[in-house]
């Protein structure tokens, strides 16, 4: 059966992109029939393309933006504001019927989600959905969390581990992204231990990624 992993993070600038296309690049040089996935993206670069998109189309070269891309905004703001202010709404069902059809090209699909676990995607009269109702929506799908190894990390990432384990999703992997190599990841680690040893049902596997590293095999 095909596997995907849902790629979400703390906060937005998190890393996620850098880590998406870290982990696919991994996993290509291991000989792995697998794909990296943005379907959701805010603004566009000189190009005309997003520059997430643009990311993951560089290392996928024989792929074009709509394999990738199901829709990007004109707009870098949340994709709820976006929308409204660009007059065209996410259809939720369109959505995940391309995912789906997606996932079925390859072993191995790795889906980069837009900001963090509660950015708004739609909100209307009628409907309200946030990035975490979307991946309520995917069954069998893995979660790796980013989380920006920076002041203030452990209560993000406590927080964010909650919410996963309240709605069925707890995180398979941490990733803790030091962009500044900044150092202190092993403390960070020790530190929260116990505490997500409380929260969740089975501990995820943590993993310390900077910009002179790369992504470790994860199976």
């Amino acid at each position: 059966m095909p596997r995907s992993i849902f790629i979400t993070a703390t906060d937005t600038h998190a890393g996620k992109t850098w880590v998406t296309s870290s982990l696919l690049k991994t996993c290509l040089a291991q000989g792995l029939d697998i794909q990296a996935l943005k379907p959701i993206a805010s603004g566009f670069n000189v190009d005309g393309c997003n520059e997430d998109v643009a990311i993951l189309l560089a290392e996928q070269p024989h792929k074009q933006p709509q394999d990738i891309n199901f829709i990007t905004y004109d707009l870098p703001l949340a994709p709820a504001l976006a929308a409204q202010k660009q007059g065209s709404d996410l259809q939720p069902d369109a959505l995940n019927d391309w995912l789906e059809a997606q996932n079925a090209k390859h072993d191995i699909t790795l889906i980069e989600g837009v900001g963090g676990l509660m950015v708004p995607l739609l909100a209307n009269d009628e409907t309200q959905w946030l990035v975490s109702d979307w991946l309520q929506t995917m069954a069998g799908v893995e979660v790796m969390l980013v989380v920006p190894l920076q002041l203030g990390c452990m209560n993000q990432t406590l927080l964010s581990c909650q919410y996963l384990q309240s709605i069925g999703k707890p995180p398979t992997w941490l990733v803790f992204n030091d962009m500044k190599n900044t150092g202190g990841f092993e403390d960070t680690c020790t530190t929260i231990q116990p505490f997500l040893e409380e929260l969740l049902d089975d501990m995820p596997q943590t993993i310390l990624l900077h910009r002179a590293g790369m992504m470790p095999n994860l199976w």
